[in-house]
């Protein structure tokens, strides 16, 4: 597993830092392919006939398709589509609802969840220092999950939602937040951002709340489905909804931060 996972990082970070380098409209392509992939992962994994490929197939194109409007004027209404989005990944999280418990449910909140979250990164790399913004972003991530991860197994002793994810612990969650505040902060000083100070603030303390907030969510989608990861493919992370989920809910703060605060 650990050699699986070392093998994907290896090669896939070199793509990732090639993509965000490379043109926007080859960032904003591959990142509608990723978003369209995790839509239907999600959608699949929520089927009760495995043989049946159109619901699946319509949530990808559907995601595609409104990742790609982001680029075309959609972006300056996004915000608007913020609430149904957390309204309808709630009903289906919580279940006992007729939306929560049906196919159609899920595909709306698939579709929401990847193209209105997801969306954001597109909008990201459009600001002005885009490619920069990325890297804060992928850099703070990064550094929560690792920080969660290797302090929650050396200290973690109280479970923080056991009921959601088992394994994730308060101490945890600690570690996580100030790896990834370190992390945002030495990335803002690096990579020499033209930033105010209540952007810094913003970025520091809210970037490894989100990103935590982002894996509970996707941990407690991936609970009401009964599954480890919503998909294999790529051999030890699971797919590429179990990789983006933590960044779906970092990338529209930091772009709101940006455009509000900066």
């Amino acid at each position: 597993m650990l050699a699986q996972r070392l093998i994907v990082t290896a090669i896939g970070l070199p793509i990732l830092a090639a993509v965000i380098a490379g043109p926007e409209p080859m960032f904003s392509a591959v990142i509608e392919a990723i978003l369209a992939i995790a839509a239907f992962e999600l959608v699949r994994s929520a089927q009760t006939e495995e043989g049946d490929l159109v619901v699946p197939v319509s949530a990808a194109a559907v995601t595609a398709l409104l990742v790609a409007l982001t680029r075309t004027g959609l972006g300056v209404s996004i915000w608007a589509l913020l609430v149904p989005t957390v309204a309808a990944l709630a009903l289906i999280i919580r279940g006992r609802t007729t939306f929560g418990d049906s196919l159609t449910g899920w595909w709306i909140g698939a579709v929401l969840y990847l193209a209105v979250l997801g969306g954001h990164f597109v909008l990201l790399r459009d600001l002005d220092q885009g490619q920069r913004w990325l890297v804060v972003m992928l850099v703070t991530v990064f550094a929560t999950d690792t920080g969660a991860y290797a302090i929650g197994r050396l200290f973690g002793r109280h479970k923080m939602a056991p009921k959601i994810s088992p394994k994730k612990t308060w101490e945890g969650a600690v570690g996580g937040y100030a790896f990834g505040a370190a992390a945002a902060a030495a990335a803002l000083l690096l990579l020499e951002l033209e930033v105010t100070s209540a952007t810094v603030v913003a970025i520091t303390v809210g970037v490894p709340v989100a990103a935590m907030i982002g894996d509970l969510v996707e941990s407690a989608l991936k609970r009401r489905l009964g599954v480890k990861d919503v998909s294999n493919l790529l051999p030890g992370h699971g797919g590429f909804l179990d990789r983006s989920d933590s960044l779906l809910f970092a990338g529209p703060w930091i772009y709101w931060i940006v455009k509000w605060l900066n």
